[in-house]
């Protein structure tokens, strides 16, 4: 919630926590599926961690990416609805990646 109270254009926005935790989740659950392909494979654990287990846990990934691209989705329609010169979508899409 630090970001909610922060002065700098584009950063005072109360989606970051959510957006934070849906991306930890992602990120973190990726790592463990890809972790445990490998031990899978590694190990021949193929009778333990059957294919219906990667398949929930790709539904779930599924899920998540589908959170944070609405994460992404949502930064892009803040910044041209606010109607805010420092928020604009020019400004946005092209200030942030490269710089003023």
């Amino acid at each position: 919630m630090d970001f909610a109270t922060s002065v700098i254009p584009g950063w005072h926005t109360t989606i970051f926590p959510p957006y934070f935790v849906a991306g930890a989740i992602f990120s973190g659950f990726a790592m463990v599926e890809t972790v445990l392909l490998i031990a899978r494979s590694v190990f021949k654990l193929h009778r333990v961690v059957l294919m219906r287990h990667l398949e929930l846990m790709n539904k779930f990934l599924l899920l998540t990416s589908l959170l944070v691209g609405y994460a992404y989705a949502m930064e892009f329609f803040m910044a041209w609805y606010s109607g805010n010169q420092y928020e604009d979508w020019r400004t946005f899409s092209f200030n942030r990646p490269t710089g003023p």
